[in-house]
C-alpha cells in the first residue's frame, strides 16, 4: 500500500489546523500529564462523600440516591408494561430475557453471546472474552503491560455498564424476579467498584469509556427509581463514589487535546453531565453541569454539518452521534434547562439525515468505520440497526415527517425514555410520504431510491475536516439494497488498534465496491496513524437528479492523479434495475480492477436466461449503454427471502468477470464469509465499464 511519510502528514495537518490550535493542544497535553501525576483524580473517602452530599450517614445517602434524578420517570412499571404489550408486542419478554442472561453473566459482546462470570462470583472485568486473554487489573491504567492479540474494546464492552441498564429494565418489567434482577445490578456495581479502583486496569484508560459508564449508571438508577425501593447504604455509597471519581477522571483526561476533537469529546461532555445530574448536591456538580452543557452546545455546532450529517465520515458514526446528542438533550431537558434552539435545530437535522440514510429494512449502509457503538442501551441493537432513530426523533420533535412509515415501528427507546404518551402519539402519527432519494454533499453520502432498489454512495470529503477520522478509501463505492436486503456490500471494520494491518486492509480502496488503478490507494495512509486518512482524493458530486424515469448520480475523484487517471462514475436507478458506468480518463496502459463485494459466499457465475437477457437489454437501452453486454457470464447473488441480485457486465478489452472468496465484517470484531466479483487486467486508457444490476424475485413472490 502506498503511504505518506511523517513529515508529509505534519505538513498536511498544518494546512488543516491553525498553528495556534496545534500549539495549544501540545501545551494542554503537557499540563494535564503533569497535573495528573501530581494530583490524580480519585474517589473521595466515604466520610468526605457523605458530608459533601449533606447527609448524616450512609442510610440518609441511600434515601437521597433513591430519588429519581433528574426527574421522575414518565411511567409506572404497570403502565409501561401495558404500553409495550399494546404497541410493541414481545418487547417485555425480550427485555426480561436479556436481563436474566445478564444476571447469569451472559452478555452480547460485538455480536457474540459470551459468559463473563468470574469463578467464585462477580464479573471477569479484565477479560477480552473474544480473544481469551486478560488485561492487568491492578496495574496503573497509564502503564498497562502489553497485551498482544487482545483488544481493549472487548473488555470495555463489559465496563460500559450497558448490562446494568438491561438489568434495570428487567427489574422494572418482571414482577416475579424484579427484586432478584435489581440485586444482581447492585452486586455488579459493587463488584466493578471493588475490582476496578480508579486509575488501575483497562477500564480507566479512556475518558470516553468512563463517560459512557457514568451515563449508563445514571440511566440504570433512573429506571430503577420507578420501583420506589431505596438502595442499600453500601451500594449508595459506592455508586456515589464511582460517579464522583468518574466526573473527576473525565475532566482530568478530557479529549479536547487532539487536532480536531471528535465524538470522544461529545461523549465526555455527556458523561460529565450525567455525573452532575446524578449527584446535584455534590459541590463539584454545578461546575460539571456548566462545562458539560456548554461543551455539548459547542460540539454540536462543530460536529454537525450543514446537511445534518455527522462530521465523522461514517454512517455508523452518524448513528452514534444522533444517540449522543439526543441523550444530551434528554438529560438537559429532564433537568429543566434544555440546551437551546440552535442545539435542537442541529439535533433535528441529525434525525432528518438518519431518515435519508436508512434503508427500508431499518438498516444503515456500512460506509466508513463501524465500531458497533451506541448510547441508548435500553435495547440491544445490531451493528447497523438504525430504524429505532426515526420514531425517537419523531417523538422528540412531534414531527411525523421523521418517520419512514406509519405506526410506532421499532420504538423501544421512545417507550423507556419518553413514556407511554409518546408511544401512543407514534401509533397515531402518519408521515405524508416515504423516504425519497437524498443527497448529503457535506457529509459525502448520497441515497438513490426507486422501486425495490436503494443505493447508498460515498462521494465527498473525508471526515473530521479532511483529516480522515472514520473515513475509508471508498470514494464512488456504494452499498446496494434490494427489497431491504443488502446485496453489494462495504467490507466493514473488523478491528482498530488491536490489528493495524487488518484495519488498513479493510479501509483500503481494494476492499470496496469501486475501481482500483495500478494498485494505488485513493488517499495515502499515514504510518502509525490508524485514524488518519488525508483527503487527497478530492471526490466531488457532479450531478444528483430525481426524474420521471430514473434517479441519477454522477461523481468523480482524483485519487489516481499521480498515475494520470481520473475516475468518474454515473449511477442510474430505475424501476427495472440499476446501471453503473465507470469511466477512467487518462492515457497509457494501466492495471485496472473493477470490484463488486457481495454479501453472499454462495454467489455464482452462470449464463443469463433468455428472459434475463431481454430484461438486461431493455435496461441497457434505457440507460443508453452502448457497449455489448456479456450475457454468457453473469453473477447471481442470493438474497434470501428477497430473491437474488444479478450482475451483468460490458467490459473493455478482454476483461471478464471472476468470482473470488472474500471476507466482510458485519460489525466490529466480526468476520463473515463473502465474495467479490472482479474484472481485472491491463488496459489502455481511456476506458469505460458498464455494470447492470437486476432484481430476481423469489419464487412465489408477487411481481
Amino acid at each position: 500500500m502506498d503511504g505518506i511519510g511523517a513529515l508529509g502528514w505534519v505538513g498536511f495537518l498544518a494546512r488543516r489546523v491553525t498553528p495556534s490550535r496545534l500549539i495549544g493542544v501540545a501545551a494542554r497535553r503537557a499540563m494535564r500529564r503533569t497535573r495528573n501525576r501530581l494530583a490524580p483524580p480519585l474517589a473521595p473517602p466515604r466520610g468526605e462523600l457523605i458530608a459533601g452530599l449533606g447527609c448524616a450517614d450512609g442510610a440518609e445517602l441511600a434515601r437521597l440516591l433513591a430519588r429519581p434524578a433528574p426527574r421522575p420517570t414518565p411511567w409506572t412499571p404497570a403502565a409501561l408494561r401495558r404500553a409495550l404489550d399494546r404497541h410493541l408486542p414481545g418487547e417485555v419478554e425480550r427485555a426480561v430475557a436479556r436481563a436474566e442472561a445478564a444476571a447469569e453473566g451472559s452478555l452480547v459482546v460485538y455480536g457474540r453471546m459470551v459468559n463473563v462470570a468470574r469463578p467464585g462470583g462477580g464479573t471477569d472485568w479484565q477479560l477480552d472474552p473474544i480473544h481469551g486473554g486478560r488485561f492487568s487489573g491492578w496495574a496503573p491504567s497509564a502503564e498497562l503491560p502489553p497485551a498482544p492479540g487482545l483488544d481493549p474494546k472487548m473488555a470495555w464492552a463489559m465496563g460500559r455498564g450497558e448490562h446494568w441498564v438491561a438489568l434495570a429494565c428487567g427489574a422494572v418489567l418482571d414482577e416475579r424476579r424484579g427484586d432478584a434482577l435489581a440485586d444482581a445490578l447492585a452486586a455488579s456495581v459493587l463488584d466493578f467498584a471493588a475490582e476496578n479502583p480508579v486509575g488501575h486496569g483497562v477500564h480507566w484508560t479512556s475518558a470516553m469509556e468512563v463517560a459512557l459508564r457514568a451515563w449508563n449508571l445514571l440511566l440504570a438508577r433512573w429506571l430503577l427509581s420507578a420501583r420506589h425501593a431505596p438502595p442499600d447504604p453500601a451500594l449508595a455509597t459506592e455508586t456515589a463514589r464511582l460517579l464522583v471519581a468518574s466526573g473527576r477522571f473525565i475532566l482530568a483526561h478530557l479529549e479536547d487535546d487532539t487536532a480536531v476533537p471528535n465524538n470522544h469529546l461529545t461523549t465526555d461532555w455527556l458523561g460529565l453531565l450525567a455525573c452532575a445530574e446524578a449527584l446535584p448536591l455534590w459541590p463539584e456538580a454545578p461546575r460539571w453541569r456548566r462545562l458539560a452543557e456548554d461543551g455539548l452546545r459547542h460540539t454540536a455546532a462543530e460536529q454537525v454539518l450543514e446537511d445534518g450529517t455527522s462530521f465523522e465520515g461514517s454512517v455508523a458514526y452518524h448513528r452514534f452521534s444522533v444517540e449522543l446528542f439526543a441523550a444530551g438533550a434528554l438529560l438537559a431537558h429532564a433537568a429543566g434547562r434544555g440546551l437551546g434552539a440552535a442545539y435542537a435545530s442541529r439535533l433535528a437535522a441529525l434525525f432528518r439525515a438518519a431518515r435519508g440514510l436508512s434503508a427500508r429494512s431499518g438498516e444503515l449502509p456500512q460506509l466508513g468505520d463501524n465500531d458497533s457503538g451506541h448510547v441508548l442501551a435500553v435495547r440491544q441493537r445490531g451493528p447497523t440497526e438504525g430504524g429505532h432513530l426515526l420514531p425517537l426523533g419523531a417523538a422528540l420533535f412531534r414531527d411525523p415527517e421523521l418517520l419512514a412509515g406509519p405506526g410506532p415501528g421499532d420504538a423501544a427507546e421512545v417507550a423507556w425514555l419518553l413514556g407511554p404518551d409518546a408511544l401512543s402519539w407514534l401509533a397515531r402519527a402518519r408521515p405524508r410520504r416515504p423516504p425519497r432519494s437524498a443527497s448529503f454533499p457535506h457529509g459525502g453520502f448520497h441515497a438513490l431510491r426507486r422501486g425495490p432498489f436503494e443505493v447508498f454512495v460515498s462521494c465527498g470529503p473525508n471526515g473530521q475536516r479532511g483529516i480522515g477520522g472514520h473515513s475509508h478509501n471508498d470514494k464512488l463505492a456504494f452499498e446496494l439494497f434490494v427489497d431491504g436486503a443488502r446485496g453489494i456490500c462495504d467490507p466493514g471494520c473488523p478491528s482498530y488498534t488491536s490489528d493495524p494491518e487488518l484495519r488498513n486492509a479493510f479501509r483500503a480502496t481494494r476492499a470496496h465496491a469501486t475501481v482500483v488503478v495500478d494498485g494505488l490507494e485513493q488517499a495515502p495512509f499515514a504510518p502509525g496513524r490508524l485514524f488518519a486518512l488525508p483527503d487527497a482524493a478530492g471526490a466531488r458530486l457532479l450531478a444528483f437528479e430525481s426524474g420521471l424515469d430514473a434517479e441519477r448520480f454522477a461523481g468523480e475523484h482524483h485519487g489516481f492523479s499521480r498515475a494520470g487517471v481520473v475516475h468518474g462514475r454515473e449511477i442510474a436507478v430505475l424501476e427495472g434495475g440499476v446501471a453503473v458506468t465507470d469511466r477512467l480518463a487518462g492515457g497509457g496502459v494501466h492495471g485496472v480492477e473493477l470490484r463488486w463485494p457481495v454479501v453472499s459466499p454462495g454467489a455464482r457465475i452462470r449464463r443469463a436466461t433468455p428472459g434475463e437477457a431481454a430484461r438486461l437489454a431493455r435496461l441497457a437501452a434505457a440507460c443508453h449503454a452502448r457497449a455489448q453486454l456479456d450475457v454468457g457470464r453473469v453473477v447471481e447473488v442470493p438474497l434470501g427471502a428477497a430473491g437474488a441480485l444479478l450482475l451483468a457486465f460490458a467490459l473493455p478489452g478482454r476483461l471478464a468477470p471472476q468470482l473470488s472468496p472474500s471476507l466482510r465484517s458485519p460489525g466490529y470484531g466480526e468476520l463473515a464469509d463473502a465474495a467479490v466479483a472482479l474484472a481485472a487486467g491491463r488496459l489502455r486508457l481511456p476506458a469505460t465499464f458498464t455494470t447492470l444490476f437486476l432484481h430476481l424475485e423469489a419464487e412465489g413472490s408477487t411481481p
